[in-house]
């Protein structure tokens, strides 16, 4: 797999619920490389699970993940087109797919979210 920079798609961070600990940690996890490595081994992962795909608990349980930090790495990726959110559902919780595994399955839009460009906050 080719060496990924980060998607970085809100005002150049990862995302942030708009406090400034949680925009502190997406600026720090962004410059550490954390958000470069999470964005990496859910692709890897992604790819071992092909047509399958994974949920975003199976993603935590993977690389042992809080909720918010599996989902929001799986919404980065998917709003860069770097994976797809079928329309289908297990346990509850959508499966994401890379690309090359829809198989003609039905996804869902990317999300256009607007954010302040500079804040980063989302609106």
């Amino acid at each position: 797999m080719s060496q990924l920079m980060p998607e970085l798609p809100y005002a150049g961070t990862s995302g942030f619920s708009g406090t400034d600990t949680s925009r502190d940690r997406a600026i720090t996890q962004d410059s550490n490389g954390t958000t470069g490595r999470r964005q990496r081994e859910t692709l890897q992962f992604l790819a071992m699970r092909a047509n399958y795909g994974a949920t975003w608990k199976e993603l935590a349980e993977q690389l042992s993940l809080h909720h918010g930090s599996a989902s929001g790495v799986l919404s980065v990726l998917h709003l860069a087109g770097r994976v797809e959110r079928l329309h289908l559902s297990r346990n509850r919780s959508k499966v994401y797919v890379l690309p090359e595994f829809v198989s003609g399955r039905a996804t869902e839009k990317r999300k256009v979210k607007k954010c302040c460009p500079s804040c980063g906050h989302n609106f």
